[in-house]
């Protein structure tokens, strides 16, 4: 006698009825003994429509600011035209130009950022490629902000050395 177990008799095949089907394998639950997703009782009609307000009053804000960067851009391009013609130090030129530049640059991304957004909120959320261009607008001025940060800092810090040399060579 062996110790094996009896090895379990199948069935005979009826004939037209359809072959057993395969098993999932382990870890994977079948589509119909899965439970169904928990609803979120804060997305519902109102929450989908406070989201969309949001949206909108965050693209006019973004618009604003964007078209107030855009002035302020085009009055230190004025600044730096005038600086060339010698009414004003041409070590103006170094602090303005960057800063005028970097304004014009975030004024568009956020114009950009700005319509984007605007465009979701207007679909009511089935266009997601407005929200995504959106999104990598507005990422897209914020590294410009750091840029200019940076280089705030950085020009601050050399105006700082140059002070102290000069205060140091006048002690001596």
């Amino acid at each position: 006698m062996s110790d094996d177990p009896p090895a379990e008799e199948k069935p005979a095949e009826v004939a037209g009825a359809e072959p057993p089907k395969a098993e999932p394998p382990t870890g994977e639950a079948k589509a119909e003994d899965a439970d169904p997703p928990i609803a979120d009782p804060l997305v519902g009609a109102q929450a989908a429509e406070a989201d969309v307000i949001l949206l909108e009053g965050f693209a006019a804000r973004a618009g604003m600011l964007g078209k107030l960067s855009l002035v302020a851009g085009g009055f230190a391009v004025l600044i730096a035209g005038v600086a060339f013609t010698g009414r004003v130090d041409m070590g103006v030129l170094l602090y303005v130009l960057p800063v005028g530049a970097a304004n014009v640059a975030l004024g568009v991304y956020l114009g950009r950022a700005s319509a984007s957004f605007t465009d979701a909120a207007k679909a009511r959320w089935s266009n997601r490629g407005s929200l995504v261009s959106g999104v990598r607008d507005l990422h897209k001025a914020l590294g410009v902000q750091l840029l200019v940060t940076g280089f705030l800092v950085f020009l601050m810090l050399v105006a700082l050395l140059i002070a102290a040399a000069f205060q140091r060579s006048t002690e001596i």
